[in-house]
């Protein structure tokens, strides 16, 4: 009788202890299907080249003295370069022309003016406190130069003259 009685109470804590273990373990995280994710068109690169292996173009050039630079294509029609400049932060897009607003700016600006840039193509440039944005074509290429914030018309000028 004593035996059955220690069988039994070790089945009893056996049965605990795995009821203990199943209760601190998180339960399946449950999929709702009533959410989808849009996947992220960005990808980041190592450099302009590798971009250029990835999607079939990049920029043939960047402004002299950048820093903090990183690449990135959006959807293989699309290069972007984030990086500074004299403490302000820029992205330079160069898109496929059939890309719709390729610079990728949806905001209205206070001021704007047309000027042509070193290559001959007309640059509409758009500003206002502190914000700018640039944007010109080619026969080839769509271009984009933004600036969140310490936008300097001059500076923004000398910027585009340097993209291609």
């Amino acid at each position: 009788m004593k035996s059955k009685k220690l069988i039994l109470a070790s089945l009893i804590l056996v049965s605990l202890t795995a009821l203990l273990f199943t209760g601190c373990t998180p339960a399946a995280e449950k999929k709702d299907d009533s959410k989808t994710e849009i996947p992220n068109p960005m990808v980041e690169y190592a450099s302009s080249e590798a971009i250029k292996d990835a999607i079939g173009f990049s920029f043939e050039s960047l402004p002299a003295g950048i820093t903090d630079v990183k690449y990135f294509t959006i959807a293989d029609n699309l290069a972007q370069a984030d990086f500074a400049l004299g403490g302000v932060s820029y992205t330079v897009r160069k898109a496929d022309p059939e890309v719709e607003n390729w610079s990728g700016v949806y905001r209205a600006f206070d001021n704007g003016q047309t000027k042509t840039n070193l290559s001959g193509a007309e640059v509409l440039f758009q500003y206002d406190d502190g914000a700018g944005l640039a944007t010109w074509s080619t026969e080839n290429y769509n271009f984009s130069v933004y600036c969140a914030e310490g936008f300097d018309l001059a500076g923004m000028e000398a910027i585009v003259d340097a993209v291609s």
